[in-house]
């Protein structure tokens, strides 16, 4: 049976402070004090980051109640757990690095951290790994860099006042992507939306910053294409780009194949018929003006 804490002993209930943040919640919303009447304290932090934690004990991949909340210092100390070291992906705890949610969805976020920014990089060959751990670890406004559990990507915190507000923080970021590319290695812009996880890697010596300054760094504003204005096509640019999206891929594929058909068909089959039919099987994808974005 727990002993239970005098309320007279400030020691103690500073202790509980520290161990359930929540309680601070209770200590301001009611004025509490002592049975000697002192005043408690409250501590509590309103710059604090704080997170959901998923965890189920099971398959944890969809999982969307959670556990309980924690600050960067005990997310520190859950990746530095040996209990994670074998943990299977699947089974691993999560947390949401953009607030507090009651259900891992963007419309039941009840705190939002809105001086970080989470990035996550994936598919790195060793050189590019170790180039890009280096440079955030250097960098004054990471928090956290840690090698994620398939050992060959990145998860990084960083402080950053980008002023975008919880609707629009994934255009903001997607936005400002740029500045996240390191090795000619794009961070997943996926890891910009507001309730998305971060799985926890295990580490027995992540970097971690808790005095991080926020970066030095104008961001752009949200960009958006309005749906009812039609996308520009720059033919010079799409014909030069190396930074071809997979529908584009699709389409150039597509009609590469119908063109070697046209190629390869003798010129005693019907070519004229065979040429009109394939031209107007091309024309679509020609058309296609949504299939390229302006900045490619």
């Amino acid at each position: 049976m727990l002993k239970p804490y005098p309320m007279n002993d400030l020691k103690h209930i500073a202790r509980l402070q520290d161990k359930h943040p929540h309680i601070n919640e209770l200590i301001n919303a009611f004025d509490l004090s002592t049975e000697r009447g002192q005043v408690i304290p409250n501590t509590y932090d309103a710059d604090r980051h704080l997170f959901s934690l998923f965890y189920n004990g099971k398959d944890n991949t969809k999982n969307t109640t959670p556990r309980k909340d924690v600050d960067m210092q005990e997310l520190v100390r859950i990746i530095k757990s040996k209990k994670l070291k074998n943990l299977p992906k699947k089974e691993r705890p999560y947390i949401t690095p953009y607030g507090t949610f009651h259900k891992r969805k963007n419309n039941s976020c009840t705190r939002f951290n809105n001086d970080l920014i989470c990035l996550d990089y994936d598919k790195l060959l060793p050189f590019e790994l170790n180039y890009i751990n280096n440079h955030w670890k250097e960098h004054k406004s990471t928090i956290l860099s840690v090698i994620s559990p398939s050992g060959n990507g990145l998860k990084v915190i960083l402080k950053a006042k980008h002023g975008f507000k919880q609707n629009e923080l994934y255009d903001g970021l997607k936005a400002n992507a740029d500045l996240f590319t390191l090795a000619k290695k794009e961070a997943d812009v996926m890891q910009f939306v507001l309730s998305q996880p971060m799985f926890i890697p295990y580490s027995e010596n992540p970097y971690f910053n808790p005095s991080a300054e926020p970066m030095n760094v104008e961001f752009n504003p949200p960009g958006k294409v309005h749906p009812s204005v039609p996308i520009k096509v720059d033919t010079i640019k799409v014909e030069s780009t190396k930074n071809t999206s997979r529908v584009n891929r699709f389409f150039t594929t597509r009609v590469n194949m119908l063109l070697e058909s046209l190629q390869q068909r003798p010129l005693d089959m019907g070519t004229h018929n065979f040429l009109w039919s394939v031209l107007m099987r091309i024309y679509p994808y020609l058309n296609q003006h949504t299939a390229v974005q302006e900045h490619e």
